[in-house]
């Protein structure tokens, strides 16, 4: 097909991207006799140059490539390798779809021109659809690609005419079963906590012989969240004598009027979940292995990095009843102003965290800053309500619904904060988006909302903040390549609040209730109750419902599921923990009662050595290791500051 094909050497160009040589490229094409020019062709001497001619033999175009082989080393985690020859005359352009993408559209990722071979990076952690379409002016979809790649796994695709047939797909390299990490991590840490266990109840019935000695040690407990202190004497593992009125000591025997001694105990269920919660939020932070599942959703949906957030803040909820009730001799102003201290000190940390180096970019909304806005709010309602309940509980008594006669004025207050969100979510405009609009934007409705994110929840942040003072990397950027937007904006504070005020009913059926059975038999109901309702709401399903479940958004449904498995988790641990005293909550109760700083320390330590395993990232179970390394020496640092009697309040 050619002939006098010239060079012309242009070798004094020179670039500081590698490129080492530029030439001037004339050739002629036999069929037309016409000649062709191509000015500065720069190549790297190291790698072979294709020069590729395609399309009409009157008007052919040209493209340069350096080379056809693969540059594609090693894989990372959850990649595979597709690699795809086009021997059709005329050149493909690639698109793939996310089965993960909810109504997407194709997003073209490579142009294969005729007779080259383009290396496709396939995402494996869900099965991908990928479409190759003419580019000749037909816009013929030429072949369809549809699979669940395994990790590591590499495939040749090859594109021709040679049969009816034309499109061939043959596996090169197999890929790895990434799950099985999980199966033995697992493995390894049941027999860890076995082991623990196990060495706990053999030093308890070693001590309680007299074959061991054990030194009375002086234990001031942790404040944070709404833990008061309390100044106590350690006997048997989380066991209290005191007479304070103190955060989380329940009576044993029911409520006992203002100055009675009493003996009391300490929820250790509830220090439990709140350790079990940091735990596995550190581990998510750190990445979970590398596993999806392990991360926060995409858009809609749960997974078990979304899971800690609300726990914590439903579980701060149960905390400031009693704290409420340990300062019931403070005067107004010295609880007021406990609550503006901590607002205060959490929202200056949260700050601090989010590392701003520029103020112009600085992010503004945050996790510490969720939790200072819903306890403040919170607490104040309760501080306010207080002496009006007070009277009303004198006068009128109901043993079996108290719990819930006591905040009446709370609930009105839930009940207008929930109406505002609602409003603001549905009846909201938002310029060039649907009314009541709860998707990720970008290419998701095939792209006709591009710029519309979270609805109103993502346009009161950009009208409020600005787009540099929110989060600029999404969990909905890698899939649905949707702008910035704030999981902890400030529309979902709304329901932040509300799901602290249903971890504060918890907190009153504990304080109203005094048996064991009465108490665990309302948790469930609530669990049920909560749990029915947000599965209406989103009508059991992931996309499709009124309102999903949304993490980002922080979506109705999603509060009450929320909720709904914290009361269950609660009454779970309670009965475990509390009634049964079949487990002591360890080891995960050690960082519960210091969490704050647990869950700063993970912060600024993150990443850095040991905490951080930077070399340990090129596979699932490289990463997995790394985290629960990182995890346990957390684990470890709790376990020691409880021991010395260290604990950070604020």
């Amino acid at each position: 097909i050619f002939k006098n094909i010239s060079y012309s050497d242009r070798s004094t160009n020179t670039f500081k991207t590698g490129v080492s040589k530029c030439w001037n490229v004339t050739f002629t094409l036999e069929q037309n006799q016409t000649k062709y020019y191509l000015p500065e062709v720069c190549i790297n001497n190291r790698k072979p140059v294709i020069l590729t001619i395609y399309g009409d033999v009157n008007s052919p175009k040209v493209r340069v490539t350096s080379s056809t082989t693969s540059t594609v080393r090693k894989l990372k985690i959850d990649k595979a390798l597709l690699s795809v020859t086009n021997q059709l005359p005329y050149p493909l352009m690639c698109t793939e779809l996310s089965h993960n993408c909810y109504k997407c559209s194709e997003y073209p990722i490579a142009t294969i021109f005729p007779g080259e071979t383009s290396d496709i990076i396939v995402d494996t952690k869900f099965a991908m659809s990928y479409f190759f379409i003419r580019l000749n002016g037909s816009n013929h979809t030429e072949c369809r690609l549809s699979q669940h790649f395994q990790e590591s796994s590499k495939f040749t695709y090859l594109i021709n005419k040679t049969t009816d047939d034309n499109c061939h797909l043959h596996e090169t390299q197999k890929g790895q079963n990434s799950y099985l990490s999980i199966l033995y991590a697992a493995i390894v840490l049941i027999g860890s906590f076995v082991i623990w266990t196990g060495g706990i109840y053999a030093y308890s019935w070693m001590h309680g012989r007299g074959m061991l000695h054990w030194r009375k040690v002086d234990r001031v407990y942790s404040k944070d969240m709404g833990d008061p202190e309390v100044h106590s004497v350690r006997k048997n593992y989380g066991t209290v004598n005191t007479s304070e009125s103190t955060d989380l000591l329940i009576s044993t025997t029911g409520l006992t009027p203002i100055g009675e001694e009493r003996k009391k105990k300490r929820l250790k269920s509830l220090d439990t979940i709140r350790g079990l919660s940091l735990i596995i939020m550190i581990f998510v932070n750190y990445g979970g292995g590398g596993y999806w599942f392990f991360d926060h959703s995409r858009w809609n949906g749960v997974t078990v990095a979304d899971l800690v957030f609300p726990w914590f803040v439903w579980i701060m909820g149960v905390s400031i009843v009693f704290s409420f009730r340990g300062r019931r001799k403070d005067s107004f102003l010295s609880r007021l102003y406990q609550i503006v201290r901590r607002t205060v000190i959490l929202m200056v940390l949260g700050l601090f965290l989010n590392n701003g180096f520029k103020l112009s970019s600085w992010r503004i909304p945050g996790v510490l800053q969720r939790f200072a806005v819903s306890y403040f709010v919170v607490a104040l309602t309760e501080l306010l309500t207080l002496p009006v309940y007070t009277r009303v509980h004198r006068r009128f008594k109901f043993s079996s619904f108290q719990d819930l006669t006591h905040n009446w004025i709370q609930w009105i207050i839930v009940f207008v904060l929930e109406l505002v969100w609602l409003s603001i979510t549905f009846l909201l405009p938002v310029p060039g988006c649907p009314r009541g609009y709860l998707g990720p934007g970008g290419i998701s409705d095939s792209g006709k909302h591009y710029n519309c994110t979270g609805g109103a929840a993502g346009h009161v942040d950009k009208w409020l903040l600005t787009d540099a003072h929110i989060y600029q990397h999404p969990t909905c950027k890698e899939l649905y390549h949707c702008g910035p937007y704030d999981p902890e904006g400030v529309l979902g504070s709304l329901n932040s609040i509300v799901i602290c005020f249903l971890g504060v009913q918890a907190g009153r059926i504990i304080l109203y209730h005094q048996q064991h059975g009465s108490r665990i038999i309302r948790f469930v109901i609530w669990g049920l109750v909560l749990g029915g309702v947000a599965a209406v709401l989103c009508e059991g399903q992931k996309n499709e419902g009124f309102i999903p479940l949304n993490k980002n958004l922080w979506s109705l449904s999603f509060i009450l599921a929320m909720s709904g498995f914290g009361y269950i988790l609660l009454a779970v641990f309670y009965f475990l923990i509390d009634v049964m005293q079949v487990w002591n909550g360890s080891p995960f109760i050690y960082p519960g009662m210091n969490s704050i700083l647990i869950y700063v320390g993970s912060e600024l330590l993150e990443g850095m050595f040991p905490f951080g395993w930077n070399s340990m990232k090129d596979s699932h179970m490289q990463y997995l290791i790394s985290n629960i390394i990182s995890v346990m020496i957390w684990s470890l640092i709790a376990y020691y500051w409880y021991s010395i009697d260290f604990f950070v309040k604020i």
